[in-house]
């Protein structure tokens, strides 16, 4: 009975996402191309691979690794560090669905045992040919992909399936409950999963995982963050062209998304009154909105120039244009940024929904402020809000009172950016926790 519902969910689930594709797919591609995103490895999104990919993917591999796009990318990485150390010879095969995930993956990872692809649809023919050449000895997911036809070919082939750095949002958790009847059996096709906390392992069971699975290794993004500040750009030379001293107090937004900018400036004026020497730094999360931020500070009285400005600069502006804002149009910079900030408010959490990852600004013991939006960053967050090592603010009004309190306390700020900086240092490991997992399953399988 069971083999028989399983193969009606099967033909079910392909009937209806090939109608789904059919119907729809004109209208993302038009986009695709409009964007100019479409042409490269396109084949690859239906199993079509160059000669050359062929010849690349013909011996097979330890593990294929499908990371969505840069944030999950950058998960695989130090996963893929951490399973090196241990096991250098290790072959690999990481998909991604997005362009600039696939670009930042050739960029960080690509070598001579790591093979980069586009993921293919998830049509049955697809999946089948990608599995039949890349023939993986495991199937590693980072965080939520979960595609149904990567999960029955991978368990047709007797292929473990992880999941790792697992979470689900508020959405997906309750679809899989309302539909647990139907997705149960799907998701028990998942042979460990590696959930960030204790509380998501009780959330992936209510969703459907099979308890006995689900295991708390920690998240694997404390350890990006490693990563991305090991490699953080040198931001000296267009920074001292500000003309700002070392000593002046810096309120920095990172990640802002519409909206929070406006609030940031109408705060910083306001807190301008009493603390004359405040600077205010505001990096959005999408660097083309530079100008239209700088042309909004300009609006509300405020000196500002922009980072490509200063980049431009002979030198060190003199006092009469110096800036009192300077607005961040380039990406890649924010760790830099944080470590020469006196607090950081971090966006998309107050007008935005889902909020940034904030714990490249843990480090190096910036006080950090979010907005009540954190849904994306939930397991992080908690973690944060347990340790006090995190300010959440509900509004507007409320972000005003937190950041006079903290630039009014040199202790309170001190007090607040060591218990960041400790609770980072404390959630350190996952990486290597999981890659341990992972490979001990490896060499149980050949034993």
């Amino acid at each position: 009975m069971k083999a028989v519902l399983k193969f009606i969910l099967q033909v079910a689930y392909n009937v209806i996402f090939m109608t789904f594709f059919f119907v729809t797919g004109p209208f993302f591609l038009w986009r695709l191309w409009r964007r100019g995103k479409i042409l490269p490895q396109f084949g690859q999104r239906f199993g079509l691979y160059s000669k050359e990919v062929r010849e690349r993917l013909k011996p097979g591999c330890d593990l294929w690794i499908h990371a969505v796009s840069v944030g999950e990318v950058k998960i695989a990485r130090v996963l893929i560090r951490s399973l090196r150390e241990m096991q250098p010879g290790l072959r690999i095969v990481i998909s991604t669905t997005t362009g600039t995930g696939f670009n930042v993956a050739k960029s960080l990872l690509e070598d001579d045992k790591t093979s980069i692809i586009y993921n293919p649809i998830d049509f049955l023919w697809s999946v089948v040919a990608a599995f039949k050449l890349i023939h993986p000895k495991r199937l590693v997911l980072i965080e939520s992909e979960i595609w149904p036809n990567y999960l029955w070919c991978a368990r047709r082939r007797h292929i473990p399936i992880y999941l790792v750095n697992a979470r689900l949002s508020d959405r997906t958790e309750l679809r899989y409950r309302k539909m647990r009847w139907l997705v149960s059996p799907l998701l028990q096709e998942i042979d460990l999963i590696f959930a960030q906390d204790q509380i998501d392992v009780t959330r992936l069971t209510q969703a459907g995982f099979a308890p006995e699975t689900i295991f708390n290794l920690g998240s694997l993004k404390y350890d990006v963050a490693v990563s991305d500040t090991s490699a953080e750009k040198d931001i000296s030379a267009w920074w001292e062209r500000t003309g700002w001293r070392h000593d002046q107090p810096i309120l920095l937004g990172g990640s802002t998304h519409p909206g929070e900018e406006e609030v940031l400036v109408r705060i910083f004026l306001e807190l301008r009154e009493k603390w004359p020497e405040l600077r205010l730094v505001l990096a959005p999360r999408h660097a083309e909105r530079g100008m239209a931020i700088r042309d909004m500070c300009e609006r509300m009285g405020l000196r500002v120039t922009t980072r490509s400005q200063l980049a431009s600069a002979t030198g060190p502006l003199s006092n009469g244009n110096t800036p009192q804002v300077v607005v961040v149009n380039s990406t890649g910079e924010l760790s830099s940024l944080y470590k020469r900030a006196t607090l950081a408010f971090v966006g998309k959490s107050l007008r935005g929904h889902g909020g940034q990852n904030f714990i490249e600004a843990a480090p190096g013991g910036t006080p950090i402020i979010v907005g009540p939006n954190m849904q994306n960053f939930k397991v992080i967050t908690r973690e944060f809000l347990s340790r006090q090592a995190i300010i959440q603010v509900s509004d507007e009004f409320e972000l005003a009172q937190r950041l006079k309190t903290l630039f009014d306390s040199d202790e309170i700020r001190r007090e607040l950016g060591t218990r960041a900086r400790t609770t980072f240092e404390a959630n350190l490991g996952a990486a290597q926790r999981t890659a341990s997992v992972i490979l001990n399953s490896l060499e149980n399988a050949q034993n």
